[in-house]
C-alpha cells in the first residue's frame, strides 16, 4: 500500500534506493510504486525506477507485474520469460503481438480463448485462411446473439478475409453483403436513439467496404452519411475534410459528374457557414463540369449531356466572376449539334461577355494540413476487441502498456492501473469497493477513449461509491460517448452518484460536446442539471453554443436566465457580436433587451 502522503520525488527516490541497498525489498517496493505514479517525469528517470521495481518484483516472486514493466520498456526477452505460455497465454501473446510475431501471438490468443484477438493477429500475419476461419467460428458465439453491431463487424471481417483469398464471388461476397445490410440497419437504430457517433462508425466501415471492393455506390453511401452526421454535429472543418477525401477518390475513379456535384455542395456548405473556401470550390466545380462535358463528347454521349455539363460549368464560373471562361463555354455550346435556335441564342449570349473582365477576388483553398489523409481507424477490429474484453480494467490497460501508438504518458498511466490491480490481487482485495474506486480514478487519468468501457462496467457495481468514482472519472474523458453514462448517472437512486454526474458534466466542455449538453438540458427537469449544462455550453465558445445560450436567455427567467447571461458574457467569440446586435434591435421583452444591451456594452463583447 502507498503511504498516505508523498513528500517529494527526491526524498522518495532517496529512501527507495536506501531500502533497496539494505535488501528491504518489500519496503522499497512501496516507495518505487509511489515514484512510478509520478507519470509526468522525464523518461530516463522514470525508466530507471521501473527497472528497479521490476527487479524487486522478480525477487518477491511477482513475475506478472515484472512482466508488464518489461513490456512497457520493450524488454521483450524479459517480458516473454515472465509470461510463460502455459500460465499466462494472453500476456505472452501481447508481447509477441507488439514484437510483430503475429502468428505466434494468434496461436496463444486461441489458447487463451480470445478469438477476436486471434482473428486480428491472423489478419496482421497475412494468414487470411486462418483469419477467415476464426471469424466464421466466432459467428456461433452465443455472446453475439443480441449484439447486432458486433455481428455485423464479424461478418465484415470474415468477408474481407475471404475476399483476400479470392472468394469475392462466393462466401466472401455473401458475408460482405450481409455485413452491409446489418450495418445499415444498425446505423438507423443508432441514429434513432440519438447515438450519431455510433452510426458514424457504421458509415466509416461502409467507406472501407467501398474503397476495398471498388464499389463506388458503397463508397458514396458511406461518405454522404458521414458528411450528413458531421453537418448535424456542426463540425465544419471535418465536413470539408470528408468532402475533400470523397472528391479526390471520385476524381481518381473518373466519376466526374459526382465530383463536380460534390465541389458545388462543398461550396454551398462553406458559403452558408461563413468559411472562405466557397469560391475555390465553385471554380473547381466549373473545371470539373467542363471535363465532364469533354468526356461525354469523347464517349459519343447524347449531345444533351454535353450541353448540360457545359451549362453547369457556366453557372459555376459565373458565380465566381470568371467571365472569360463563361464566354468561352458559350462559344463551345455553339459548336455542338444543337437546334439552330439554341445555337443562335448561345452565340448572342457569348457576345455580351466580349468586354467582361474577370473578378480578381481571392479564392483561398482549404488548407492542405487539414485535408483527410485516408486514415480511418480499424474500428472493425477495435470495437470487437472492446466487446471481447468486456470492460475488464486489467485487460484494457494491459493492451495499452506496450503499444507505442499511445503516448508514453498514457502507457505509463495504463501500467499504473495494471500494477494497482496486481497489488490488490497480491492482498486478495481486487474485488473490494475501495480497490475498484481507486481503479476508476486511475482510468479517468488515462484520458483515453479506451477507458470508457471499463468505467461503464464499473458503473454497474452495486456499491454506490464505485459508481460515483466511475462517473466522476468521466470529467477527464472528452468523448461524446461519456455523456451516455452521465445521463444514466443523473437518474441514479444514489444522491452521491447524481452529484458525481454533475461534477463530470461541469468538466465536459469541448466542441463535440454541444449536442449532448443541449440534449441533457432539454431532457431534464432538474434546475441544477440545467444550470450546469448551460455553464458547460458557454465554455465551448462556438456560435452554435452562443445561439443556444441566447435562446435560453430569451425563453427562461430567474436562475437559468442569469446563468445564460453570465455564460454569454464570458463567450470569447467575435462572431456573436452581430447576432447579439440583431436580437437587441428586435427583442420585445424589455428585461431581455436590457440584458442584451448590457452584454453589448461590456468590454468582453465589444
Amino acid at each position: 500500500m502507498a503511504r498516505e502522503s508523498f513528500a517529494s520525488i527526491e526524498t522518495t527516490a532517496s529512501q527507495a534506493e536506501g531500502l533497496l541497498a539494505q535488501g528491504r525489498y518489500g519496503d522499497a517496493e512501496r516507495y518505487y510504486r509511489e515514484l512510478v505514479g509520478q507519470t509526468h517525469v522525464i523518461d530516463y528517470e522514470y525508466d530507471d525506477w521501473l527497472r528497479r521495481l521490476a527487479e524487486i518484483y522478480r525477487v518477491l516472486g511477482r513475475v506478472r507485474a515484472a512482466g508488464y514493466i518489461y513490456l512497457y520498456l520493450h524488454y521483450f526477452d524479459l517480458a516473454r520469460e515472465a509470461f510463460t505460455a502455459a500460465e499466462a497465454p494472453a500476456d505472452k501473446a501481447r508481447v509477441l503481438e507488439i514484437e510483430k510475431r503475429y502468428s505466434e501471438a494468434a496461436e496463444l490468443y486461441e489458447v487463451a480463448r480470445l478469438p477476436v484477438h486471434a482473428g486480428v493477429a491472423w489478419d496482421k500475419a497475412k494468414q487470411q485462411d486462418r483469419s477467415a476461419a476464426a471469424w466464421e467460428a466466432l459467428l456461433a458465439d452465443p455472446g453475439l446473439k443480441h449484439r447486432p453491431y458486433e455481428q455485423a463487424l464479424v461478418h465484415f471481417n470474415e468477408g474481407m478475409a475471404k475476399s483476400t483469398l479470392g472468394e469475392q464471388g462466393g462466401t466472401g461476397k455473401r458475408s460482405l453483403v450481409e455485413a452491409q445490410r446489418r450495418l445499415e440497419e444498425v446505423a438507423d437504430e443508432f441514429e434513432t436513439r440519438g447515438e450519431r457517433e455510433r452510426a458514424f462508425d457504421c458509415y466509416q466501415i461502409l467507406l472501407k467496404l467501398g474503397r476495398d471492393s471498388g464499389q463506388f455506390e458503397n463508397l458514396a453511401e458511406g461518405y454522404l452519411n458521414c458528411i450528413r452526421v458531421l453537418k448535424e454535429d456542426n463540425l465544419k472543418f471535418y465536413v470539408l475534410q470528408y468532402y475533400e477525401d470523397f472528391i479526390r477518390l471520385a476524381l481518381q475513379r473518373g466519376e466526374l459528374h459526382a465530383a463536380a456535384t460534390l465541389f458545388q455542395e462543398a461550396a454551398d456548405y462553406a458559403a452558408r457557414n461563413g468559411l472562405p473556401y466557397d469560391r475555390h470550390y465553385q471554380a473547381r466545380a466549373a473545371e470539373t463540369w467542363v471535363r465532364c462535358g469533354d468526356k461525354h463528347r469523347r464517349d459519343a454521349s447524347p449531345v444533351e449531356m454535353v450541353e448540360n455539363s457545359l451549362l453547369a460549368g457556366i453557372s459555376c464560373y459565373s458565380a465566381v466572376g470568371q467571365y472569360e471562361q463563361v464566354r468561352r463555354l458559350f462559344e463551345s455550346l455553339t459548336e455542338l449539334d444543337l437546334p439552330e435556335r439554341k445555337s443562335q441564342r448561345y452565340a448572342a449570349i457569348s457576345r455580351r461577355y466580349a468586354q467582361a473582365e474577370n473578378d480578381s477576388q481571392e479564392a483561398p483553398e482549404f488548407p492542405e494540413y487539414l485535408k483527410q489523409q485516408h486514415a480511418y481507424a480499424d474500428i472493425w477490429f477495435v470495437d470487437l476487441i472492446e466487446w471481447e474484453l468486456a470492460g475488464d480494467p486489467y485487460g484494457v490497460s494491459a493492451s495499452i502498456v506496450g503499444d507505442l501508438r499511445y503516448p508514453d504518458g498514457i502507457r505509463r498511466r495504463a501500467l499504473v492501473v495494471v500494477l494497482s490491480l496486481e497489488d490488490a490481487a497480491a492482498r486478495g482485495e481486487e474485488a473490494r469497493a475501495d480497490t475498484l474506486t481507486k481503479v476508476a480514478e486511475l482510468l479517468g487519468e488515462l484520458q483515453s477513449y479506451a477507458a470508457l468501457s471499463p468505467l461503464e462496467r464499473l458503473f454497474e457495481h452495486d456499491q454506490p461509491e464505485v459508481r460515483r468514482a466511475a462517473v466522476r472519472a468521466l470529467r477527464f474523458l472528452f468523448f461524446k460517448r461519456a455523456f451516455v453514462l452521465v445521463r444514466r448517472a443523473l437518474k441514479d437512486h444514489d444522491e452521491g452518484v447524481r452529484d458525481a454526474a454533475l461534477e463530470a458534466l461541469a468538466g465536459l466542455h469541448f466542441p463535440h460536446a454541444f449536442n449532448p449538453l443541449a440534449r441533457i438540458y432539454r431532457e431534464t427537469t432538474d434546475a441544477r442539471v440545467k444550470a450546469v449544462a448551460l455553464e458547460s455550453v458557454g465554455k465551448i465558445q462556438s456560435i452554435e453554443a452562443g445561439e443556444f445560450l441566447l435562446m435560453v436567455l430569451r425563453q427562461e427567467d430567474g436562475v437559468l436566465r442569469e446563468v445564460a447571461k453570465q455564460a454569454l458574457a464570458g463567450l470569447d467569440n467575435a462572431d456573436m457580436l452581430p447576432i447579439l446586435r440583431q436580437h437587441h434591435q428586435m427583442e420585445g421583452n424589455p428585461a431581455v433587451r436590457e440584458i442584451l444591451g448590457e452584454l453589448l456594452r461590456s468590454a468582453r463583447m465589444a
